[in-house]
């Protein structure tokens, strides 16, 4: 009697263990992952690190700072956005993108845009579906796929990292819900052409599928590079699905505001998921944004020239090295530098921390199918970019 109960309060308590649920194929938080595997100096130079070197419009903190005492800062906002802020990014999209889009059925206020990827990949998919994602890829899209029970469809881009349209159209099938762009990439900084996006967004139109377009680092391009947004090319916004953020251009990522762009069918869609994740983007912080919205453009584009003389630094110095090969590209503000070995690009980035005091991200957590690097430029002045570019060279040249 005895052993008896006790076999099943075992076998209780066995059943009771964490098992891995829909979380199991997802990798770790990989950055976090990275940097909490390894030892870091003290005097470590960070060039992974993937936000700008300023910080939000003083606007903004003040904006932020008052509605904390008020009753529209404290509450629920309605679970689309505050009208007032909904109304400003519909000047912003009219005004910068050319895309005419209603505040009431067309747009909606997330908390960051990561947050708006999930909410249209649940909005649009059922579990089983496919969404095209092409590599090197944001690891976050290809996580919240996953979690939405979704397979990720992964197809290479070119070695100057440009989709190739002809390979994406013979990846569709009739289990593909959606392609998913990224422009100005994470983490490759290439900027997509319109006739590119053109294409892939007709694509999409005639296979019944929509284009995600993850326009997060829109302000970020140089040279004779210009930003398009996939919504100019889509006038009725039937088949486009647009993200934007406040963390990279306005220097407010841990506010963590952003915003989704959608055809209107689906907006009870958009508006059951968001009800069920946050309710509403923080309320105090949707006023902040707003305030940052007063100042257009204008605000992150004073920062531009600083990031541009970083820049470039980073293709005077590593260009040219032997045993890296580097294309350049005209957007948001990463590289992706492929590495001429057979070595783990995760083993390189760990011993680049722990021996030689310089933090990059391995293009392994991106998708790449080579060994990789993803450093960073907007984060280090041009004294600290020299830095840690001497240690990048010397740790590299020793360890490859």
């Amino acid at each position: 009697m005895w052993s008896g109960g006790l076999y099943s309060r075992r076998s209780f308590l066995h059943a009771m263990k964490p098992q891995p649920g829909r979380t199991q194929r997802i990798q770790e938080a990989p950055i976090v992952k990275l940097i909490s595997d390894s030892k870091s100096p003290s005097d470590v130079v960070d060039l992974g690190q993937g936000v700008p070197f300023y910080g939000p419009p003083k606007e903004a903190m003040l904006a932020a700072t008052e509605a904390l005492r008020e009753e529209s800062g404290f509450k629920y906002s309605p679970d689309c956005g505050f009208p007032a802020l909904r109304e400003a990014i519909a000047r912003k999209l009219a005004s910068e993108n050319g895309v005419k889009a209603d505040p009431n059925r067309n747009i909606m206020v997330t908390a960051g845009a990561n947050q708006a990827f999930v909410n249209a990949v649940l909005s649009i998919t059922r579990p089983g579906d496919h969404v095209l994602v092409l590599a090197p890829y944001y690891f976050n899209h290809v996580m919240a796929v996953q979690l939405a029970g979704c397979k990720p469809v992964v197809v290479d881009t070119d070695t100057n990292y440009q989709p190739i349209v002809e390979r994406i159209g013979k990846m569709i099938s009739k289990r593909i819900r959606a392609v998913v762009l990224v422009s100005p990439s994470n983490p490759t900084g290439a900027v997509y052409s319109k006739d590119t996006i053109n294409e892939i967004g007709k694509l999409c139109a005639k296979n019944g599928i929509y284009l995600i377009t993850d326009e997060t680092y829109e302000h970020f391009v140089y040279d004779d590079v210009k930003f398009v947004s996939a919504l100019s090319l889509d006038k009725e916004i039937e088949h486009t699905i647009s993200l934007f953020s406040f963390s990279k251009s306005y220097g407010m990522s841990g506010y963590r505001i952003g915003y989704a762009i959608f055809p209107a069918g689906i907006y009870r869609e958009m508006l059951r998921v968001q009800d069920t994740l946050t309710i509403c983007a923080p309320s105090a912080l949707q006023v902040a944004a707003e305030a940052a919205m007063r100042l257009g453009a204008a605000y992150p584009k004073q920062f531009i020239p600083r990031i541009e003389r970083v820049r470039k630094i980073f293709i005077r110095r590593l260009t040219g090295l032997d045993f890296v090969e580097m294309p350049v590209t005209k957007g948001s503000y990463y590289f992706l530098l492929r590495l001429r070995t057979k070595k783990s690009d995760w083993n390189i980035a760990k011993r680049l921390i722990e021996k030689h005091g310089v933090i990059t991200i391995p293009g392994a957590v991106f998708g790449t199918r080579y060994p990789s690097l993803r450093v960073a430029y907007a984060n280090v002045d041009e004294s600290m970019a020299e830095k840690g570019i001497s240690r990048l060279e010397k740790g590299l040249q020793e360890i490859l």
